[in-house]
């Protein structure tokens, strides 16, 4: 995979380089990706391993870990190193309170043994004179994670927007006959009568807004809807 190819990939995934593009990344490019990573001589890039993870985790993507380590059985420095992002992104997600991709936990536990509680270090080492930062690890995680909380909180807010609508809605079909339901709508936002309409409006529909403004009948309806 070209480095070019690869700062966009990681855009897509939630780790923004300098790429702006995105486009959905199928699991088996996702793998690609996270090998292609471990060959790598820039930490800077290195660093989105965990991301990559968490982005997978949140998406419910089950990634086949256990054939990439295979994969790697003949070159040991890749291989070590490949078990040391997987076991400290584990590590970092755990710590954030994050999911971890499905596979992951299991494939940690049993690397746990071989290179112990890589936290308590502050760096990670992966030969070749590389070395990751474990805090800066973690601070782009946490990052990544609040832009997973901005996210959803919008989709929140969109739910909200969609669930009052819907009462709205409901509400006005209870009080108002369809025809008198699309006048009020229209009135409401703005948009224009017809004369006819105008005249049904003021002679009739008019009549039953004033009411539900009245403050006594709104703290009756309000006494009311509690019983």
């Amino acid at each position: 995979m070209k480095k070019e190819d690869l700062i966009v990939s990681l855009g897509n995934l939630g780790y923004p380089i300098l790429s702006k593009d995105k486009k959905k990344i199928n699991k088996s490019e996702i793998i690609d990706i996270l090998d292609a990573l471990v060959d790598l001589d820039e930490p800077r890039l290195i660093e989105g391993f965990p991301v990559i993870l968490a982005y997978c985790a949140h998406r419910g993507f089950r990634l086949d870990l256990e054939t990439l380590l295979l994969k790697h059985q003949e070159n040991i420095q890749k291989k070590r190193n490949l078990e040391k992002l997987l076991l400290l992104s584990s590590e970092l997600l755990n710590l954030e309170n994050l999911q971890l991709p499905s596979g992951l936990e299991n494939i940690a536990k049993s690397l746990k043994t071989k290179y112990k509680d890589l936290l308590s270090f502050e760096e990670l080492d992966l030969g070749r004179g590389i070395s990751l930062s474990i805090e800066r690890l973690r601070n782009i995680l946490k990052r990544y994670t609040s832009n997973l909380e901005t996210q959803k909180s919008e989709k929140e807010k969109a739910v909200d927007r969609q669930r009052k609508s819907f009462q709205l809605n409901l509400h006005l079909s209870t009080l108002f006959s369809p025809k008198q339901k699309e006048l009020v709508l229209k009135k409401y936002h703005g948009e224009p009568l017809t004369k006819t309409e105008q005249e049904y409006y003021s002679r009739v529909v008019k009549k039953k807004v004033e009411a539900l403004a009245n403050s006594e009948l709104r703290r009756m309806a309000t006494k009311l809807a509690k019983k």
